[in-house]
């Protein structure tokens, strides 16, 4: 069988770019991709010598953590026994350090007959997983400074740091618009609302990791930016009408497919307006799957869906006989499954049994093989940590780092506050609120503030604290010169942007309004804004924390915008109601 690649020139990558360079031991390694002739051989070849079992296998990806484990630990024996006996075809890593991570992956690639494909989510970068590698802010981050430039760089790191540590693929980026002024579902994951500017934006993330070794994903399909829960579930819908979900969301993931994305995940969303009014989600309907993905917008790639394992997933469509349906859709890959070695054997019997045609498999499993050979996998699916100390967390992608937040960093509300100093800061305190009552991120970054800043109280409000405190924290204000009021009120998905509580709005109201010299700054949530109208300064940075982005950094960039080193420049690329 020939494959016929869609574009598959825009992935002839750049090897001097991301060949490692330094010792003479790396400069003998092999590139980290091969060519597109001797890809398509190899998975031909391979594809001949396997039996449906092992076909189905390599379509299957089973999640893993990246720590240390021995060899006779019980969850290690298990990802052996997927290799050894069932031909698993990869793993989405999560956790862990470099070193034990490409240790681990290692020993696992020693155990299989062909290369493992292996996956992260690297929606935040590489440190959103790998303690020390580089953790970039969200997506949103790139489009307030809007620079191809800068999103490449972004993306050329993640590929330097990943392929280093054994990761192939990332399951990034988000390419949903959020044309939702209100949507809680989203918020700085997304690139925005501007389709341009998320073209623009994705393009270069996109080319950024593929031109330097790794493949990456554009996701959600049909796009998450606009949906609401099923009323009694926990699905979503989209309730646009047809013309707008094709001028918009459909749209979005074509500016991805023709920057030439490897792979596409699906999400379990439905859109009856395209789909004749059915209800079932992309993970399953051949209309949004097959036919809206393939025969419209011209993807020819990789089609994942996202995890199977959830249990609405199960409850709705059975834990195996989701993977029948998710592969009679149009899917060439299934995430996560329930139960990896089940899910194998009921996709094989569905096969068997003609529910699946054997050309659909085969098809599926040429492409999963002709990647792996793409990434040069077949001649070398090992890595060397020695590279590690070189290639991962270095100044040069820390510099990187720090310059998305300094340049992201936006000012939406300045009276006369902006541009400032340290002379004219005066004494300050610090009213830091947060909605995690364990999140350790807002005590670090009073820290910081602390340190480089002339703070005279701190006041760290967590949920369930005494009033007292609050009242405190009035009269201190009340005496200052400058009032920095710190948010890390994190959206709560499918429901709200993450509004204050009554007792903390009306706090920081009476801080305002005693000291208008008030400084607010949100921690990823650019939606507060609407409450904090009337504040000296409202300044925004896109880092949600956890897998949405690096929120420390952005500690740093505002420490520099009240010094005076930057001027806060970024431009917010979504729409807040007024």
């Amino acid at each position: 069988m020939t494959i016929k690649w869609f574009g598959y020139l825009l992935f002839l990558f750049a090897v001097a770019s991301c060949s490692p360079q330094g010792s003479d031991k790396s400069k003998q390694q092999l590139p980290l991709t091969g060519s597109h002739e001797e890809a398509e051989r190899w998975a031909e070849e391979t594809l001949a010598g396997l039996t449906l079992e092992e076909k189905v296998g390599q379509m299957i990806c089973e999640q893993m953590q990246g720590d240390y484990r021995a060899d006779d630990d019980e969850q290690f024996l298990y990802w052996s026994r997927l290799i050894q006996d069932h031909g698993i075809g990869g793993f989405v890593v999560y956790g862990g350090t470099p070193y034990d991570t490409a240790h681990l992956l290692n020993r696992l690639q020693k155990l299989s007959e062909l290369p493992l494909l292996i996956s992260a989510d690297f929606e935040g970068g590489p440190g959103q997983q790998f303690a020390g590698a580089s953790e970039f802010p969200a997506n949103m981050a790139l489009s307030a400074i809007g620079s191809e430039e800068l999103a490449y760089e972004v993306g050329k790191a993640g590929a330097q740091e990943g392929r280093a540590i054994g990761i192939h693929l990332t399951y990034s980026p988000v390419v949903d618009i959020q044309t939702l002024p209100q949507n809680p579902v989203l918020s700085v994951r997304s690139f925005g609302r501007d389709l341009d500017l998320l073209g623009k934006m994705a393009s270069a993330y996109i080319r950024g990791y593929q031109e330097n070794g790794m493949l990456a994903t554009a996701k959600h399909f049909p796009g998450r930016g606009d949906v609401e829960l099923v009323a009694g579930t926990e699905y979503t819908i989209n309730r646009k009408p047809a013309e707008q979900v094709e001028q918009e969301d459909f749209l979005a993931f074509k500016k991805a497919i023709d920057a030439g994305v490897t792979f596409v995940m699906s999400e379990h969303i439905s859109i009856p307006s395209v789909t004749d009014g059915s209800d079932l989600p992309a993970s399953v309907e051949k209309k949004l799957a097959s036919y809206w993905l393939r025969d419209q917008l011209g993807f020819e790639g990789i089609l994942t869906s996202d995890d199977l394992w959830y249990g609405k997933v199960v409850d709705r469509f059975g834990a195996e006989q989701v993977g029948v349906m998710a592969i009679q859709a149009g899917h060439d890959a299934l995430l996560k499954p329930a139960n990896a070695v089940k899910m194998i054997e009921v996709v094989v019997q569905a096969v068997e049994d003609g529910e699946i045609p054997q050309e659909q498999i085969d098809e599926s499993v040429e492409k999963l093989l002709y990647w792996k050979a793409r990434l040069n996998l077949h001649r070398n699916r090992f890595v060397d940590p020695e590279r590690i100390d070189t290639m991962v967390g270095t100044k040069e992608h820390r510099n990187l780092v720090q310059q998305v937040a300094d340049q992201s960093l936006t000012v939406l509300v300045n009276d006369g506050v902006f541009p400032t100093n340290m002379e004219t800061l005066g004494n300050i305190v610090h009213i830091s609120i947060q909605k995690k009552k364990n999140d350790p991120v807002p005590a670090m970054v009073a820290a910081k503030l602390e340190e480089a800043l002339p703070v005279e109280e701190t006041f760290l409000l967590k949920p369930q604290i005494d009033r007292v405190l609050y009242q405190q924290a009035l009269v201190a204000a009340q005496k200052a010169d400058t009032v920095i009021v710190s948010l890390f009120n994190q959206r709560t998905v499918y429901l709200d942007n993450g509004p204050l509580k009554e007792n903390q709005l009306a706090l920081v109201r009476q801080v305002m309004g005693a000291k208008p010299r008030t400084i607010v700054m949100s921690y990823g949530n650019p939606y507060l804004v609407q409450s904090f109208k009337e504040a000296g300064a409202f300044v925004v940075g896109y880092g949600e924390g956890g897998f949405y982005g690096n929120q420390i950094v952005y500690a740093d960039a505002f420490i520099r915008l009240l010094q005076g080193k930057i001027q806060g420049e970024g431009k917010l690329p979504v729409t807040l109601g007024e």
